[in-house]
């Protein structure tokens, strides 16, 4: 029995499924990074700024909410 001659487009479709699945995957795993990014910000981010501010306005400190130092990680 003789094996049979693998395709120059069996090699190709397969390496170019490969390839695709490889984007998905990066894809999915970036949404995933950026949906944790964004519940950080809405849960732990801006309710601190929000707070910062609050307690700003009450010592009557607040004379530019811009110069407020970055929150860092």
């Amino acid at each position: 029995m003789k094996k049979a001659k693998i395709n120059r487009i069996t090699i190709l479709d397969k390496l170019h499924r490969g390839a695709v699945y490889a984007c998905v995957g990066v894809t999915l795993y970036g949404t995933f990074l950026l949906g944790l990014r964004v519940h950080r910000f809405f849960t732990v981010v801006k309710p601190e700024r929000q707070r910062q501010e609050l307690k700003m306005i009450e010592e009557g400190t607040l004379e530019n909410v811009d110069k407020t130092p970055e929150l860092k990680y």
